[in-house]
């Protein structure tokens, strides 16, 4: 079996799984992150982003404050290719990406997995954004969106093949929140949405209605 179709049926896997008596457990626990300690530790709208600059999957360093001198900068939080949910809200980022551009935005997706899965994530998935290596999570940290995976749930993923020290390496059971950010030139977050339900992960409505606000507001009257 080749290692694309070791990583499909990891996939499927899990989200077997994930929608077995274990879904009750994660989906349980995830909202409760969501509601408890961490929403209230989350960065929300108009909080000043803390400004990073992280690796990509081609080892360049890539700076937010840079990016931010050519228009506003959509972070998203991505647990990583492992998980099925993920690859679909980034699919879904994908095919928006041109409105994005249209409105004056570019995308960074922030991850803790390791470059050898973001490049083959991008390559299989055609995307056309960088995957920034989020090392131990500590900028999801600096966004108050990570989430370290309780050892109850560990067994859960471990039962799936999906062990998050060969995803990510050192850190590996630290993740980010579901978690997307829209911040202005200035590095303000005009937008901040967390959410533990995955469909609702697909639906980028939200996040286009405030761009399209905020690019109103640079337009003038």
């Amino acid at each position: 079996m080749s290692s694309h179709q070791q990583i499909d049926a990891l996939r499927v896997d899990l989200e077997v799984k994930m929608r077995s008596v274990g879904s009750v457990a994660m989906l349980r626990v995830m909202e409760e992150a969501v509601s408890g300690d961490r929403a209230t530790k989350a960065l929300h709208a108009p909080s000043r982003a803390p400004g990073f600059s992280l690796p990509d999957e081609t080892s360049q360093t890539v700076s937010l404050a840079e990016r931010l001198r050519d228009g506003p900068v959509v972070v998203v939080f991505y647990r990583g290719e492992w998980c099925p949910c993920c690859i679909q809200e980034l699919d879904a980022v994908q095919w928006n990406l041109e409105r994005f551009k249209l409105l004056g935005a570019s995308v960074l997706a922030v991850s803790p997995q390791l470059p050898i899965f973001s490049r083959r994530c991008i390559r299989r998935h055609g995307l056309d954004f960088p995957i920034l290596h989020d090392a131990g999570g500590h900028v999801a940290a600096q966004f108050g969106v990570d989430w370290k995976v309780p050892i109850e749930l560990r067994e859960l993923y471990l039962a799936s093949n999906v062990n998050l020290e060969k995803f990510n390496g050192e850190g590996g059971w630290a993740l980010p929140l579901p978690a997307r950010f829209l911040i202005d030139r200035q590095r303000t977050i005009v937008y901040a949405e967390i959410n533990a339900d995955d469909a609702h992960r697909m639906d980028l409505g939200g996040l286009l209605t405030a761009l399209d606000g905020l690019q109103r507001q640079a337009s003038g009257p």
